[in-house]
């Protein structure tokens, strides 16, 4: 049966991006938003003083096979060590919120 109202969180695979041209997996649990609510976070303008890791908390609920446990320093940990992350994972979750997933 179709459910109007989905389930709270999904997963996906996110390709992050790391030096020397490689691509990392990195498996996240995503925190699911209304249409409206999506457009409302990713068109929100950067506030001074936030950093990637409290915006992205606003989306992502946790990962999966990381040496290291969920929290907000690691995910800060993430962003200073892979540059590329919050834009590859805010892709990612507006691709997957919109169906339209990436190619293998």
């Amino acid at each position: 049966m179709f459910q109007l109202n989905p389930n709270p969180t999904f997963t996906a695979t996110v390709d992050i991006p790391a030096a020397g041209g490689r691509i990392e997996k990195l498996k996240l649990t995503f925190k699911h938003k209304t249409r409206d609510d999506t457009l409302e976070y990713l068109q929100r303008p950067v506030v001074e003083g936030e950093d990637d890791a409290t915006v992205l908390l606003e989306i992502i609920a946790g990962w999966e096979d990381v040496d290291a446990e969920f929290s907000r320093e690691a995910l800060n940990q993430l962003v200073q060590n892979y540059p590329g992350a919050p834009r590859a994972i805010f892709q990612a979750y507006a691709a997957e919120l919109t169906g339209q997933r990436r190619g293998n």
